[in-house]
């Protein structure tokens, strides 16, 4: 069965699903609360290639509202690694090495980083939590101009905006 893609894209664009800012998903106005559903939406978030949010279940995907973040940063930690090395946990229960260079202050809401989608490994913006964000403070100057992340004698600035995807 063949169907027609105008009333595919329809459908798609027509869910009413949303992932609110503090991570929770959306259904209009229902919650999706079943912990499995819940891990299986963050596992399946991504872009499209011009940017905009999807959401992928096996072979099928739609579009979905994101509030603020795609993930939030639970904890950081120092990896054990030869080369100093942060990593993330994040609340798709990733632990992922932090990339200094995708570290960005958004203003009044707090610091953020890029992380890779699961599917596509396009970069996704990931939110620190407070609690993450007060673990990484071990590693910010924040007396530097901008701030920066100092780790291994090298420092990277913390920008001032979100970095433009790498290609």
């Amino acid at each position: 069965m063949t169907v027609d893609p105008d009333l595919l894209e329809r459908l798609r664009r027509g869910l009413p699903l949303r992932l609110d800012r503090s991570g929770g998903f959306w259904l209009a106005d229902d919650p999706v609360t079943h912990p499995r559903v819940v891990a299986l939406f963050r596992d399946g978030l991504d872009v499209s290639p011009s940017g905009e949010p999807q959401l992928y279940v096996a072979d099928q995907w739609c579009y979905l509202t994101v509030d603020d973040a795609y993930f939030r940063v639970l904890a950081v930690a120092l990896a054990p690694t030869d080369e100093p090395t942060l990593r993330l946990h994040l609340d798709d229960d990733r632990r992922l090495p932090l990339d200094p260079a995708t570290l960005w202050e958004q203003p009044e809401r707090g610091l953020c980083v890029a992380v890779p989608a699961r599917r596509s490994g396009r970069p996704l913006r990931a939110r620190f939590t407070n609690s993450a964000l007060l673990e990484l403070c071990r590693w910010i100057d924040l007396d530097a101009d901008p701030p920066r992340l100092t780790l291994g004698g090298r420092a990277w600035p913390i920008l001032p905006t979100e970095p433009a995807p790498r290609t």
